[in-house]
């Protein structure tokens, strides 16, 4: 039987007591549910989490039973680290040596999968999730210049079969469904959840719409599993399984709720003494390695400590404002955006980021945003707000749709601006509630509160 149990980081250690020490050395018992931590064993389509490495295998002799546990703990934070720093890092590779501890402070707890215990030894299987924040300074601080923004959210995975000339999605249990549902929730950088297939999920998606790539259906679903996009892996399946001539092919779609979309094809190869079901659990396997690959190629972001910046942001429009504020959400590169001021002509906002102002460019500019340098704007002082005087040298702009993917400060080679500079000297949030924009445009500037966009954990 297996036990999943969660522990915090420093309470770990001390709570997860020997739960069955047998004084035979060769006989072994798997670990009783003695402990007070409540069993979390999740689902078969729980969606894993991009900063949690899980299966992590130990196998410990050591004086006694407790000895053991702690060595295998501290061994398995070790080891999933450099897994984490191969997930994340641009060209993986080992990790520089760390100490334990400083590996442990960047540990916010870890699950024993499964354990078997004797007088002298501790063999189990443990997940170690780590502090998003902690390990993107790590990774900084290791030399890296770059890591991978793992998604925010995860992705709903829509698994499509086309057999017989009927494409099929909710109306029947397909062996194509079928894998997926059975995909355990296993480390990825790309976290994916499967729909239940419930009423409520036909009800938001219908296979034509799912094929067509409607964008409300997409929203639809995606919103009910609190989802930041959707993936859609169609394969033509006979109703006798895979054939072991011509193996797989999946023709993925990822969607993302931006409008933003890409298509890849994977191919399986099938043996001739594969089973059916062999060449789809592999299926499903390399659909979500590619998804991985793909996700890796497109969100590499700067590492180094977090700066802000102050960014002018022309206004024409209440709809310049919601366009901006829209592309802003779910760029890897910026840990927060905060509004400081806003007027008729435009909106004074806070970037939270990591990397120069350059690099920062570049990242917006993969969402269709300009960053360059402007003339001051100065934010006035007797408005009532508890800010300075301060100005901002960048300016924010809306670029044409595609148009964006050679975005760069009007002076490159400008010194980037550090975390001390006067314009990054502001607080990362300066607002006082609220957040909506109503009545501002067309009043004095003022301090709006904070513009909602996404904050790293």
């Amino acid at each position: 039987m297996l036990h999943r149990r969660r522990a915090p980081l420093f309470a770990g250690l001390a709570a997860l007591s020997v739960a069955c020490v047998l004084s035979g050395g060769p006989v072994w018992a798997q670990a009783s549910g003695g402990s007070a931590l409540p069993s979390t064993a999740p689902t078969a389509n729980t969606a894993a989490d991009a900063f949690a490495v899980s299966g992590v295998k130990v196998d410990i002799n050591a004086a006694n039973a407790n000895t053991a546990r702690d060595q295998a703990i501290r061994e398995a934070q070790a080891k999933a680290w450099s897994e984490l720093y191969r997930r994340l890092v641009p060209g993986g590779g080992n990790p520089p040596r760390m100490s334990e501890n400083d590996i442990a402070r960047l540990v916010q707890g870890f699950e024993i999968d499964e354990e078997k215990v004797s007088a002298t030894r501790y063999v189990g299987s443990i997940t170690v999730r780590f502090r998003p924040n902690a390990v993107r300074d790590a990774i900084g601080g290791t030399g890296s210049a770059q890591y991978v923004e793992p998604p925010a959210k995860p992705f709903v995975v829509l698994p499509l079969t086309v057999t017989d000339g009927r494409t099929l999605l909710w109306e029947d249990r397909t062996p194509w469904r079928a894998a997926w549902e059975e995909r355990p929730a296993t480390s990825s950088l790309v976290p994916l959840v499967v729909p239940d297939g419930e009423l409520t999920d036909a009800q938001a998606i219908g296979t034509e719409e799912a094929v067509a790539g409607n964008a409300d259906a997409l929203a639809r679903i995606a919103q009910r599993y609190n989802a930041g996009g959707v993936i859609v892996a169609r394969t033509d399946l006979p109703a006798s399984g895979p054939d072991a001539a011509r193996g797989l092919t999946v023709d993925v779609t990822r969607y993302g709720l931006d409008g933003s979309r890409d298509t890849q094809t994977v191919n399986v190869k099938a043996d001739a003494a594969d089973r059916p079901a062999d060449v789809l659990n592999r299926a499903v396997t390399a659909v979500g390695a590619q998804l991985d690959e793909s996700w890796r190629r497109s969100n590499v972001t700067a590492t180094g400590p977090e700066q802000t910046t102050l960014v002018r942001v022309p206004l024409s429009a209440v709809s310049d404002w919601v366009e901006t504020r829209k592309r802003l959400t779910g760029i890897g590169a910026v840990t927060r955006s905060d509004l400081v001021s806003m007027s008729r002509a435009e909106a004074l906002v806070n970037l939270t980021h990591r990397g120069a102002p350059d690099q920062l460019a570049q990242a917006l500019g993969k969402r269709d945003l300009g960053l360059t340098r402007a003339a001051p704007s100065i934010v006035p002082a007797d408005v009532g707000a508890p800010l300075p005087v301060r100005s901002a040298e960048w300016q924010l702009t809306l670029l044409p749709h595609g148009g964006g993917a050679v975005a760069a400060p009007a002076n490159p080679g400008a010194v980037p601006l550090s975390p001390s500079s006067p314009m990054g000297a502001a607080p990362a949030s300066t607002g006082v509630g609220g957040g909506g924009v109503g009545g501002a445009l067309g009043a004095p500037p003022r301090n709006l509160g904070t513009l909602p966009a996404r904050t790293a954990p």
